[in-house]
């Protein structure tokens, strides 16, 4: 690390609590943090104390700088420094932020960017900048209640704002306040004095924190900051315990979140198994062929040996005669690349139980997993549909079959979560009868009829028909890309002139491809209001890239940073990203 000194400082630093302070104390009103920064203005300095009116010109040529290199460049006592930036942090005149784990101060500037002055399109504001009733009708713990009851919640509301890289709350802060996130995106880290910092996870808008701390009394054990702008509302510890007190459904909402972090803490800290993709094949009906496209998918998805492997549910045993081997030990490999599993299915043990039995021990050895299984037991493989990274729903084009996969995917879609797991419904012709018959209907893809397909167990990737290759290339590049992650880029500079952008455009998708394994773009159109040119229309290109979770914590940061050179490049007051189909500005 550049100064190594840095976290000790951070962990000697003085953060205006008490630490023997009870669980259950507020700590002195003089030390409480401000709800809102309220920034400098040049008048504001004048009137500063010297000590603090050197340290805030010192600081203001800077866009921030460390503890170690504002007391070598003032050239005063440690204990003096530190004494002035607490004071002018309490006055919301400095922040404390944090940016690969260096703890840095920047100074406040009072003033705000208005609507208008972002240079946004209205389609993206209306996105992004929500009443607090609206934002509350869109997030689930509070889905559930009226407009009456949300206006009595927002009542207790405070909204409070942080500027990129701020912290919003330090581990070992007391538990005081519960948090939504209205606008942005935070990173959960752990400091360490002895080594870099520790990324966990990260929040976005509709997502809450704090409300471990507030339900147990413990003190915070990570350090939240802002990745981006971040607007939140914030909940005092009474009005929290108030509302779950008189929110039954609230209630149940918010144990659902801690029941789904704690499981993800879990499979985090467990690493007896591989980090797996897992895709769930469903066929409609004998004949979809629901094995045609597994095992396609996993001879696309073979591309080392050993990494990937394709069985059935709950019949592994008829692989033998549908592949056309002579089994000898559960493993087969196919000279494609991917092993064919035929486990042992401990008879006498119910369907869900043997379910999880066989996916544990792929889990151990396989990186892609493909699993075929009919649609009859949809219901009694709940931990393999918990599991998967990519469900897939193979059906007939005829009218029957279609209705019967609508109901399984309006069935799936209530089961599972957006987040975790890809849904996709595949029509196959897989009969020369159904060659012509219309499919309309909700269906990511379609394989038409092919006039030969080679037998399952000769099938290579160079002897795969095109139109089976292309779907099989297009679900396995999907495989634990459940996540996606885009860039707006603007086609003006200024207030309404036009510019031409497409070098950014190519250097965005060139970024994302790099980081990603790909990227997509397209193209929108939005208007946006100006008080110096009235009504302005504007082009947007949007960069897009499908990643998996764990590609999505690991360069979500680099993103942002590239969002903010983006920014300073086209002199844009904002970049807009979007996380899932969330926006936040940078």
């Amino acid at each position: 690390m550049a100064d190594s000194s840095n976290l000790d400082e951070l962990l000697r630093f003085p953060r205006g609590s008490n630490s023997k302070r009870g669980r259950n104390l507020p700590g002195p009103e003089s030390l409480s943090k401000p709800t809102e920064p309220r920034g400098l203005n040049p008048l504001d300095v004048l009137s500063l104390p010297p000590a603090q009116r050197e340290l805030v010109n010192w600081l203001a040529r800077r866009n921030q700088a460390r503890l170690g290199e504002i007391q070598q460049s003032l050239a005063q006592e440690p204990n003096r420094i530190e004494k002035t930036l607490l004071d002018l942090k309490e006055a919301g005149y400095v922040q404390e932020v944090l940016i690969e784990g260096q703890v840095a101060y920047r100074v406040v500037f009072r003033g705000a960017v208005s609507r208008a002055g972002r240079k946004l399109s209205n389609d993206i504001w209306d996105l992004i900048d929500l009443d607090n009733i609206t934002f509350l009708q869109q997030v689930p713990v509070f889905q559930s209640l009226s407009r009456q009851e949300l206006e009595r919640i927002a009542s207790k509301l405070e909204e409070r704002h942080f500027s990129r890289n701020q912290v919003i709350l330090w581990q070992g802060d007391p538990p005081d306040l519960f948090y939504l996130i209205k606008r942005g995106v935070v990173g959960i880290t752990r400091l360490s004095s002895h080594g870099n910092p520790q990324f966990l996870s990260y929040l976005k808008q509709g997502e809450v924190l704090g409300e471990v701390g507030l339900l147990i009394g413990t003190s915070s054990t990570a350090t939240v900051t802002a990745l981006s702008e971040v607007h939140v509302l914030t909940m005092k510890r009474q009005d929290f315990e108030d509302l779950l007190a008189n929110y039954n459904r609230v209630a149940v909402e918010v144990a659902r979140i801690l029941g789904q972090r704690l499981a993800a803490t879990t499979a985090r800290l467990s690493n007896t198994m591989k980090d797996s993709h897992v895709c769930v094949l469903l066929g409609i009906g004998s004949g979809a062929g629901c094995t045609t496209l597994g095992a396609a998918i996993a001879l696309i998805l073979a591309r080392a040996e050993g990494q990937t492997v394709y069985t059935e549910y709950p019949a592994p045993e008829r692989l033998p005669s549908r592949f056309g081997f002579v089994q000898r030990s559960e493993i087969t490999r196919h000279p494609g690349g991917y092993d064919v599993f035929v486990g042992q299915q401990a008879p006498g043990l119910p369907p869900s139980v043997r379910a999880t039995l066989m996916l544990d021990q792929l889990r151990d050895h396989y990186e892609n997993i493909v699993i075929g299984a009919p649609e009859s037991v949809s219901d009694k493989i709940p931990y393999l549909l918990d599991h998967a990274d990519q469900v897939i729903i193979v059906t007939l084009p005829d009218p029957v079959s279609r209705g019967r996969a609508r109901d399984l995917r309006a069935a799936l879609k209530a089961f599972i979560s957006p987040e975790q797991t890809s849904l996709f419904t595949v029509i196959n012709r897989a009969n020369r009868e159904d060659a012509t018959v219309p499919a309309a209907g909700q269906a990511e893809d379609e394989i038409p009829f092919l006039e030969s397909l080679p037998p399952l167990m000769e099938q290579r990737r160079d002897n795969l028909p095109e139109p089976l290759a292309q779907v099989a290339r297009s679900l396995g590049n999907r495989l634990g890309r459940t996540n996606q992650i885009g860039v707006y880029i603007p086609t003006t500079v200024g207030v309404d002139r036009s510019a031409d952008t497409k070098a950014y455009l190519e250097k965005t998708l060139s970024f994302m491809g790099q980081l990603f394994g790909g990227a997509t773009s397209s193209q929108a159109q939005g208007m946006w209001s100006s008080s110096k040119a009235e009504l302005v229309g504007e082009a947007i290109y949007i960069v897009r890239s499908y990643v998996t979770q764990s590609d999505l914590d690991r360069h979500l940061p680099e993103v942002i940073e590239y969002a903010e050179s983006l920014k300073q490049e086209l002199k844009q007051e904002a970049i807009a990203l979007e996380v899932n189909q969330k926006l936040m500005l940078v």
